[in-house]
């Protein structure tokens, strides 16, 4: 009887114990602690993104703290893509036709590149980012304001690929 105590007792701590979450990035190499995020080739027709974005990576990477920033010579590893679009949808209108709610979305091909083994660890094609934003209410914001959401949720999702490599 105490041994079934004792294993009910360890089994659920060992699965209580698996339900944390945790943001440790569990699955990238164990020799890799830095990241040099190049400026991406922009091919939208938005100018200036490709700076927008590489701000934004590199604040969010600053901001998770799994990887370092380091210059390119130093870095285990370097991010580096390209924009290849950036669209703006219509998603709802008012009753005279008028364009009430849009979605801005941005879309990279990207790799993760492991300089010590000459190796990309994840590369992803036609990788996106999106906000929806309204023109007008208390919702209400610009495209530019939008713009930088939707960089945002991109750069968000780029790391979040990056190192958990899924």
């Amino acid at each position: 009887m105490r041994n079934l105590l004792l294993n009910c007792f360890l089994s659920g701590c060992l699965i209580l114990g698996g339900c944390g979450y945790t943001t440790n990035a569990f699955f990238l190499p164990a020799h890799i602690k830095t990241v040099y995020v190049e400026t991406f080739q922009n091919k939208s027709d938005q100018p200036n993104l490709e700076n927008d974005l590489r701000a934004k990576l590199i604040e969010t990477v600053q901001n998770d703290g799994n990887l370092k920033i380091a210059p390119e010579d130093e870095a285990d590893t370097v991010l580096r893509g390209e924009l290849t679009g950036y669209t703006r949808q219509a998603l709802r209108y008012l009753n005279d036709e008028a364009v009430q709610e849009y979605r801005i979305t941005v879309t990279v091909n990207f790799n993760f590149f492991d300089r010590k083994n000459n190796t990309n660890i994840v590369k992803a094609d036609g990788f996106s980012g999106d906000t929806s934003y309204y023109l007008s209410g208390s919702k209400a914001k610009s495209e530019s304001a939008a713009r930088s959401d939707a960089l945002d949720d991109l750069a968000h999702r780029i790391l979040n690929k990056v190192i958990t490599l899924w």
